[in-house]
């Protein structure tokens, strides 16, 4: 294994191990507050139970094209607790599907972006030193944003943004479905 190499199967299990380490922080909270804390009580979980299943994806898809703001593994709990375990992988599949299309829309606006001039700034001052290695090794950085708590929107935007090719981008896009089935069944064996 050359030095790139190295780099880059560091990086990727460095931001898999955070990536798990944030899973298992969420499952013990989860666990500690359904133990510890008389859930009845709190109002707000009665309007939580009341949530659409449309409105929630329509939140989850939002969070997904702006940067992930709220993990996923939030609204899968969401689905195991409200759907039940039939359901839940037809909901697990539902759910990587809108953020695989959410990756897919930031890789085109950044394909847009691409023509525009704000692209130029972007390149003469952050994007132009990275360019190259980033075309050369995209479906890499693709893969390991699909996979670790790193952004997948924002990452999709950034290769399309410098030229990837979308079939490409596409294919590699692929392991977001990975990443869902793992985090999912986690989340299956450990909620009671």
């Amino acid at each position: 294994m050359n030095r790139l190499e190295r780099i880059k199967f560091r990086f990727f299990v460095i931001n898999l191990i955070k990536g798990l380490g944030l899973l298992a922080a969420i499952l013990v909270a989860y666990r500690l507050m359904m133990d510890y804390i008389n859930v009845q009580d709190i109002s707000a979980i009665d309007y939580l139970e009341e949530l659409s299943t449309a409105f929630v994806f329509i939140v989850f898809f939002c969070s997904e094209i702006i940067f992930g703001i709220i993990p996923p593994e939030f609204f899968m709990i969401w689905v195991l607790n409200q759907k039940g375990p039939a359901l839940y992988p037809f909901y697990i599949i539902a759910l990587s599907t809108i953020s695989y299309f959410a990756g897919i829309m930031a890789f085109l606006f950044g394909k847009y972006l691409h023509e525009t001039s704000l692209y130029s700034l972007m390149k003469k001052y952050v994007i132009g030193r990275y360019e190259r290695k980033i075309n050369a090794y995209g479906g890499v950085a693709v893969v390991i944003a699909a996979l670790t708590p790193l952004p997948f929107s924002g990452t999709s935007a950034v290769i399309g943004a410098i030229g990837f090719p979308y079939k490409k981008y596409v294919l590699f896009g692929l392991s977001r479905f990975l990443r869902y089935g793992l985090y999912g069944y986690i989340i299956y064996l450990v909620t009671p």
